[in-house]
């Protein structure tokens, strides 16, 4: 303390007794002086005599710890070394500068002061945002948001026969194993004969392996000549293999002289290699018409089954001396003197007919005749030849006479071949005909 002691009771002024103490020394006897004592300690100085000034130097003790740096010794700067940690997360990046310098002061009311570039910017990468959409709701567009996906349906519709795609309107989803309700499958309806296509109006589908009954099968009726198209009235069908019985062959019928055409009544049927007899009527065995003068015609393979044979001809001859020249026969090629003719034997047969020639009223006269060889397919009798033919007797004018006459062939042989050829040499002229026939 300090001052002057007072007195009182008139007696001795001031303190007559003063005992020291703690921090205080006194000095004198009656008049002590007392000595105030403060010593310097950790932090705090002592400053003046009697009048003291105590200061507090620095801050006593500070320790650094994690992410804080302590310098100096009593004015004591403490720096913060950097964020001690700020980690990105889900959706959220971290830019700035992390390390900070954070300075505490300890002036009265004071705190801690940061320095340094302290403000970190954090941002959202991810959603920051969000709309409900087509029957999808939220809870909100930011922050903790709930999405509700519609719920799912309870009724399942039955499908049918004949039913229409539709959108539907309902609000509900289908699970991933729902199933629709189907019709029940149904036996099939039996087919008939003639059934006609119908679309039906049944509510059952058809199982895959269904199998429609069918009309069963009859034996194929037979056919009859004559017979006519007809659909028919059975209620069977008829098998892929069946076969309807044919009418059995025939025999042809002989052709005769003078029969006239008739659609038979026969109930057989004839064959494509049928022939029909014609042993009562002449049959055509070989025919030609030059179509250019030949100085010969033969006919070859003449068939031996006719009793004999008739040759037609009309001719004319390319001999210009005259109006008609013989034409002369060889048989089966032979050129011996076998035949006999009016004019005595020789090598050929020549009197059963003759040929216009080229100067017979200006070369467009010629002549016609035919003869007949008696028993031409015997092997035991000679041949007898009997013949007429018109022959023109003018070269100026349309004049013509009649030859009778006949030859005959000394042989047995069964005529096979028969040659024409003029008795001048001349050629037999384009146009001339010759035809054999074999006669009953």
């Amino acid at each position: 303390m300090s001052g002057p002691l007072g007195t009182s009771g008139g007696g001795a002024a001031g303190v007559t007794s003063v005992t020291a103490g703690n921090g205080i020394t006194v000095t004198g006897t009656t008049t002590p002086t007392i000595a105030a004592s403060i010593a310097a300690g950790t932090g705090v100085s002592i400053a003046g005599t009697t009048t003291l000034t105590v200061s507090a130097t620095g801050v006593n003790s500070v320790t650094a710890g994690s992410g804080i740096n302590v310098s100096g010794t009593t004015a004591l700067t403490v720096s913060a070394t950097g964020v001690q940690s700020l980690t990105a997360g889900n959706g959220i990046t971290v830019s700035g500068t992390t390390t900070p310098t954070v300075s505490a002061s300890l002036a009265a009311g004071t705190g801690i002061g940061i320095s340094g570039t302290t403000t970190l910017s954090v941002s959202n990468t991810g959603v920051t945002s969000i709309v409900a959409g087509t029957n999808v709701s939220v809870s909100g567009a930011t922050g903790a948001v709930t999405v509700n996906a519609p719920a799912y349906g309870t009724t399942i519709t039955a499908s049918t026969i004949g039913g229409t795609a539709a959108a539907g309107t309902s609000t509900g989803v289908a699970r991933e194993d729902h199933k629709h309700a189907f019709p029940a499958g149904a036996a099939p309806s039996a087919l008939t004969v003639s059934s006609t296509q119908a679309t039906g109006t049944s509510a059952s589908p058809a199982l895959a392996d269904h199998v429609h009954a069918m009309p069963g099968s009859a034996v194929a009726g037979a056919s009859a000549v004559g017979d006519t198209a007809a659909t028919g009235t059975a209620a069977t069908v008829a098998l892929s293999d069946h076969r309807h019985s044919r009418e059995a062959f025939g025999t042809p019928g002989a052709v005769t002289g003078g029969a006239t055409a008739a659609s038979g009544s026969a109930t057989t049927l004839a064959r494509s290699d049928h022939v029909h007899s014609t042993a009562s009527m002449p049959v055509l065995l070989a025919s030609t018409t030059l179509g250019s003068a030949a100085a010969s015609v033969t006919f070859s393979s003449i068939s031996t089954s006719y009793l004999s044979l008739m040759i037609t001809y009309g001719s004319r001859t390319a001999y210009t001396t005259g109006a008609y020249e013989s034409l002369r026969w060889q048989l089966n090629a032979d050129t011996a003197s076998n035949y006999v003719n009016f004019s005595g034997s020789g090598t050929y047969m020549e009197d059963m007919g003759g040929s216009a020639t080229a100067s017979a009223f200006g070369g467009s006269q010629i002549s016609s005749g035919q003869f007949v060889i008696s028993n031409a397919n015997s092997t035991s009798t000679w041949k007898l030849v009997t013949g007429i033919c018109n022959v023109p007797t003018s070269t100026t004018s349309y004049a013509f006479g009649y030859l009778i006459g006949g030859s005959g062939w000394r042989s047995t042989a069964a005529i096979t071949q028969i040659k024409v050829f003029a008795s001048s040499g001349s050629n037999i002229t384009s146009g001339s005909t010759f035809a054999v026939y074999g006669l009953p």
